[in-house]
């Protein structure tokens, strides 16, 4: 009978290693699934049926909470439980998030929709460490993006003549002329005319016309972000800064000179 004990201990060991691993296998998945974002919007949440236009503007609080709020509503309670009148917003598509020009400081917005009857968080929020208290949501299907009245930038009001510099990239493109030999010192700057009336500076190139100069009035907006117009392809990464401008003047437009 010795002979064959270790035989049969290793038949045993050999038989039970399977279900080992097996029952390691559900375990590591049902970990796997616990830690998986989970989704805290409310999939039975319905639409009130009544279409509103609102005018809002974004609140950067300190907290996961809703962050808009009508002027109405800030004026009312901004020394006085202002978060609990404030709303989530959610686009009825993706073509109609918040653009990426979109700065806090200097716009609001202005969107169509409905809101859902009960509060909740906007559609797919997922949960994370830091309680996010439910609030009103209003789905959107319009969105415009208006500039605030009162905005008033503390930056003085200059003159700067810049060239385009046809960089092969999406960033931000014109820079001073006077530092063209001096590259450690040149900034580059998005440009944003003031108005609709205003030559748009961005038009001027062509793809051939070199060198485009121009001279431009007004002052700086943004530090730090994008000028009010179609970004679609622009990432976060190339923000910089954004001289609005109030006055314009073509100084060359490839052979052309004193316009175009």
């Amino acid at each position: 009978m010795k002979k064959f004990l270790p035989i049969l201990l290793l038949i045993s060991s050999c038989s039970t290693q399977p279900d080992k691993t097996k029952s390691i296998q559900v375990d590591t998945a049902k970990v796997a699934d616990r830690l998986k974002p989970k989704v805290i919007s409310d999939s039975t949440n319905t639409l009130t049926g009544k279409i509103e236009n609102l005018e809002l503007e974004y609140i950067v609080w300190g907290c996961a909470c809703a962050n808009w709020v009508t002027p109405a509503d800030f004026d009312k309670y901004q020394d006085n439980k202002l978060a609990e009148h404030c709303i989530f917003i959610e686009p009825a598509s993706d073509s109609l998030e918040l653009p990426i020009y979109f700065d806090a400081s200097r716009h609001s917005i202005k969107i169509k929709g409905q809101f859902y009857t009960r509060p909740d968080y906007p559609k797919g929020t997922m949960q994370t460490e830091e309680q996010l208290e439910k609030a009103k949501v209003f789905r959107y299907s319009e969105i415009e993006v208006i500039d605030k009245p009162n905005f008033n930038p503390d930056n003085k009001i200059q003159t700067l003549t810049l060239g385009y510099n046809a960089i092969s990239c999406t960033c931000a493109q014109w820079s001073e002329l006077k530092f063209d030999n001096n590259p450690e010192k040149r900034i580059r700057y998005w440009l944003e005319p003031s108005n609709e009336n205003l030559i748009k500076a961005d038009t001027l190139f062509d793809g051939e016309n070199l060198p485009v100069q121009i001279k431009v009035t007004g002052q700086i907006v943004s530090e730090n972000g994008f000028p009010k117009r179609n970004l679609s392809k622009v990432g976060q990464d190339e923000a910089g800064k954004v001289f609005r401008y109030t006055k314009i003047q073509v100084l060359k437009n490839g052979q052309k000179k004193n316009g175009y």
